[in-house]
């Protein structure tokens, strides 16, 4: 994934018209290159956001139930 189809073909049809429909939301993402891309982060201006480490599996809480199914 290009970090210019990450742009146009996610954050901006879905995460940034959800956002603003819940203005208190934070989103969250990892340092995955498309994600920290100048084109991306300009995108991302206008809502709050969290960074997430990339393959952090740790902090993933989701992981952990993978590993028990």
């Amino acid at each position: 994934m290009t970090a210019q189809w990450y742009v146009h073909g996610i954050l901006q049809p879905y995460v940034l018209r959800l956002m603003q429909r819940l203005p208190e939301t934070i989103f969250k993402q990892d340092n995955a290159w498309p994600h920290t891309a100048s084109v991306s982060q300009d995108c991302l201006r206008t809502i709050n956001t969290l960074s997430w480490p990339a393959r952090f599996p740790d902090m993933s809480p989701i992981e952990y139930i993978w590993d028990h199914l």
